[in-house]
């Protein structure tokens, strides 16, 4: 099986790295949320929702992939 290591940010913080489930407890989100967060377009959508957005709260969920093992 391959282990996917990702980087995390929320909006421009860096959150942390790790797997997707260890990212998942890191954020207090579902690690569904985390396999959504890696499509072009739920990039797109948090990208459209930061530009237009008045009131800045926690930022979108930006995930990298570091490595694959």
């Amino acid at each position: 099986m391959i282990t996917s290591i990702y980087a995390a940010y929320r909006g421009d913080r860096y959150v942390g790295e790790g797997t997707l489930s260890e990212l998942a407890e890191l954020l207090g989100v579902k690690r569904k949320t985390l396999l959504w967060a890696r499509y072009p377009a739920a990039k797109k959508r948090v990208e459209k929702t930061e530009a237009n957005r008045k009131n800045r709260s926690k930022g979108g969920i930006h995930l990298i992939l570091l490595e694959e093992h």
